[in-house]
């Protein structure tokens, strides 16, 4: 059963990875970027739910709070392309207290792993932080019209890299870090590789949207 898990784990994730720039290089509305993106929804909502199940199969509390910021971020980009009302809802709402909470559980974990001298805190502080960027315009957005034509749609394509970013990190963190902890590559690198890698691509279709 885990095997299975494990395996149709990394199958969606890589076919969210995939799906994710496929629907990046389509045109925007378009019926293949919806179907696609309909794709990379399925797959992250199964990469979640997985990663949900896997950390308590097998006890992995960071990979449950990686889980907690990257289904934050579908959720919400998925908010942003399917509801065009401006005027957000009970949904977004709750939405937001809940996104206080995970900030306030990967602030509370990470602190507690580097006290116990884990470095590996250093990742869920990181993705705290970017995580009180995300909360805060949510809350922003509770009380404007945030969230019309471009803009709504830049937030969209925020939110889905953002949550791409997370797992990919959490896979790599996972997998990586402990083969290469007798080497001369830091862990560091692993850490915020994918972020530094994939973040500019985020700023580019977001000013390529916005323009």
């Amino acid at each position: 059963m885990i095997q299975f898990l494990l395996a149709s784990h990394v199958l969606a994730g890589a076919t969210a990875l995939g799906s994710a720039f496929l629907a990046i290089s389509s045109k925007k509305g378009s019926k293949n970027h919806i179907f696609i993106g309909r794709i990379y929804s399925l797959a992250m909502f199964y990469v979640v739910v997985g990663a949900f199940i896997l950390s308590v199969v097998r006890p992995n509390p960071f990979l449950f709070t990686i889980a907690l910021f990257s289904g934050y971020l579908v959720w919400t980009g998925f908010r942003r392309a399917r509801y065009r009302n401006p005027v957000l809802n009970k949904v977004d709402k709750v939405t937001a207290a809940i996104g206080v909470s995970i900030i306030l559980i990967l602030f509370g974990y990470g602190l507690n792993l580097l006290l116990s001298q884990n470095s590996i805190g250093i990742v869920l502080i990181f993705f705290g932080l970017g995580m009180v960027t995300f909360v805060f315009e949510d809350v922003r957005a509770l009380k404007s019209d945030l969230y019309k034509s471009k803009l709504r749609i830049a937030n969209h394509l925020q939110r889905m890299l953002g949550g791409t970013i997370a797992t990919i990190t959490a896979v790599l963190v996972q997998q990586l870090v402990p083969r290469i902890q007798n080497t001369q590559i830091p862990e560091f690198v692993i850490w915020i590789g994918p972020t530094i890698i994939l973040t500019p691509l985020i700023f580019y279709w977001s000013k390529r949207i916005l323009s």
